[in-house]
């Protein structure tokens, strides 16, 4: 369960389409669409190169867009953008590994756009991301990065997500520079249960003796005259 602090309203997947509010701006969250192509080709031509290394694809390519569509609609990557004025500002992805010897794997992929950061948009579409991929029973959830993407990694550290590998010279930029690239992992074992309801969240909040997941922790709230 992801909760926006600006309206204190809870998202999940499954009730997606959802308006994020922060201050003046509505950003609607919902499932990417088949039509999503030259909104998405916008999005990724907007980037800076440096966000663009350790992209599973190439987000400014026509072909790869139409491909990351076609993977959706097959139900073989679950995607969710972020629209703002019908432009695309933010997406997150989960997809398994799709071996035998790696289904028990996630990946998460998360980017949001240089205008829309700082407003909290990329916590609530890593939460969505990482709470769907839980849900999904695999035993490792991973991410992608370079070093020097300090607040991306900072996010992911604050989620129980540890450094797995360095890849050393393992991406290339458009000139050809070569970056490492890290890779890190969380350990579903490590997952937060609610007790009243068995659902794997973010986080847990005490109360009663119990640790609760925030739709629980309201509704027992209510039940003891504290609402």
């Amino acid at each position: 369960m992801t909760t926006s602090s600006e309206t204190n309203v809870d998202i999940e997947m499954h009730q997606l389409p959802r308006d994020l509010r922060s201050g003046e701006r509505t950003i609607r969250l919902r499932h990417l669409a088949s039509d999503d192509g030259n909104a998405l080709l916008d999005f990724g031509r907007r980037q800076p190169n440096e966000d663009l290394l350790f992209q599973e694809r190439d987000i400014t390519n026509v072909a790869d867009i139409g491909d990351w569509i076609h993977e959706t609609e097959a139900g073989r990557i679950r995607s969710v953008v972020a629209e703002e004025h019908g432009e695309i500002i933010g997406y997150a992805t989960i997809e398994r590994g799709r071996l035998r010897w790696t289904r028990h794997v996630a990946e998460i992929r998360v980017m949001v756009d240089v205008g829309a950061r700082r407003v909290g948009l990329g916590h609530v579409l890593l939460g969505l991301a990482f709470e769907s991929a839980l849900n999904d029973d695999v035993a490792k959830i991973i991410a992608q990065m370079t070093p020097d993407q300090v607040g991306a990694r900072k996010i992911f550290e604050r989620l129980g997500f540890v450094e797995d590998a360095v890849l050393t010279r393992h991406v290339a930029s458009a000139d050809g520079e070569l970056h490492d690239l890290v890779v890190m992992r969380f350990d579903t074992k490590q997952r937060l249960i609610c007790l009243e309801c068995g659902q794997a969240v973010l986080t847990l909040i005490p109360l009663q003796g119990k640790q609760l997941c925030w739709a629980c922790y309201e509704i027992l709230d209510l039940e003891l005259g504290a609402g």
